[in-house]
């Protein structure tokens, strides 16, 4: 199922395309980010710059500024979190968010947009050829837009009445014209939360750390 999976994605990244990828907080959406980046990067030489993402990834040009996005071309772009970079909740900053948005053809790149399901307001899902769905609460979506109608449509063993409820290592892919459920492999050297420490700790533990250090 995966080398299907990387067919889509190779045809996918071959072409000026926008596509989104939407997943609620700490469900993937980083992993997936960086597995795409590798599958890509088996196949084919190219250059990518990106927004975000945490993790030095090889070969990628980091960018900080709309200015600079309007300004790549011939490139494959990676947006995380990209409500940060454009002001998706000011309305006076749509026409703007639309003229970078439509430079993206124009310069002949393809753009990943990622984000949580309400950063995707109308005017940028209609942009959209095709969305990767991890686990998202389909009340975050944006009623009417054009990235709820296609996970609303979704009739897959997973789709509830509230929830996608894809597991961490799984995603949805809408190319456009149809729905590919697959996996997405954990890639613990892009885990920037691996070495975080429990909040709350046991005191039958705490007290054996707290001897130890006596």
């Amino acid at each position: 199922m995966n080398k299907q999976i990387n067919n889509k994605l190779n045809k996918l990244f071959s072409t000026p395309n926008i596509i989104g990828l939407i997943a609620n907080v700490n469900e993937g959406k980083s992993n997936a980010i960086y597995w795409i980046l590798e599958t890509l990067n088996k196949d084919f030489t190219f250059n990518i710059f990106v927004y975000g993402l945490r993790c030095e990834v090889p070969n990628t040009m980091k960018i900080y500024s709309v200015n600079e996005l309007e300004q790549i071309k011939d490139s494959v772009i990676i947006l995380d979190e990209f409500s940060s970079l454009f002001d998706v909740e000011n309305r006076k900053m749509r026409r703007q968010i639309e003229n970078t948005l439509r430079l993206i053809f124009h310069n002949n790149n393809v753009l990943l947009l990622c984000g949580l399901g309400e950063n995707f307001k109308k005017f940028i899902s209609a942009k959209l050829s095709a969305i990767i769905f991890k686990k998202t609460t389909l009340a975050d979506l944006i009623n009417g837009s054009n990235a709820k109608n296609i996970i609303m449509n979704y009739k897959g063993m997973d789709m509830g009445a509230t929830l996608l409820n894809l597991g961490l290592d799984e995603a949805v892919l809408f190319d456009g014209l149809h729905y590919h459920k697959f996996n997405v492999p954990y890639l613990p050297q892009y885990d920037t939360k691996i070495k975080n420490v429990p909040i709350l700790v046991p005191k039958s533990v705490s007290n054996k750390i707290q001897k130890k250090w006596l």
